[in-house]
């Protein structure tokens, strides 16, 4: 077992006035990672990966995730679409070229626009514009 450290530094000076920020986030526990990087053809939907209640190809045990992050690393404006899912359900969001997403857990509630999660399933990419590459780091228990 390991201990996962994240850490996420804003640096800015603003009008002369040091305005950064930082946040540290400590994960005991850690067993397993997952590193990936690859390219996301413009046109389709790319399966990311999968979670659910026991491991398989691509396939994360839902309650062992501890911190998922996707990271659009392409050098040109190459915008993606990071879809999840549940069972029956589904939501998006555009991750702009070098910026990242993170999730910290397999459950989300609420609701918005009358979706209502309870358990991610799934996490697809689709490029918009021009082929991505993307990067993503998954660790777990």
């Amino acid at each position: 077992m390991a201990t996962f450290t994240s850490q996420i530094f804003e640096i800015l000076t603003l009008n002369g006035d040091n305005v950064g920020s930082s946040v540290t986030n400590t994960i005991n526990d850690i067993n397993f990672v997952d590193n990936r990087i690859l390219s996301v053809p413009t046109g389709s939907v790319t399966s990311l990966f999968l979670m659910d209640s026991v491991p398989g190809a691509g396939t994360f045990v839902s309650s062992s995730i501890k911190y998922i992050r996707v990271t659009n690393l392409s050098s040109v404006n190459a915008p993606i679409k990071l879809i999840v899912s549940s069972s029956t359900e589904a939501m998006s969001y555009l991750i702009a070229t070098g910026s990242s997403y993170m999730l910290s857990t397999s459950k989300m509630t609420g609701s918005v626009s009358g979706l209502d999660f309870s358990d991610i399933r799934a996490v697809k990419l689709q490029a918009s514009g021009s082929a991505a590459t993307v990067e993503y780091y998954i660790a777990t228990t």
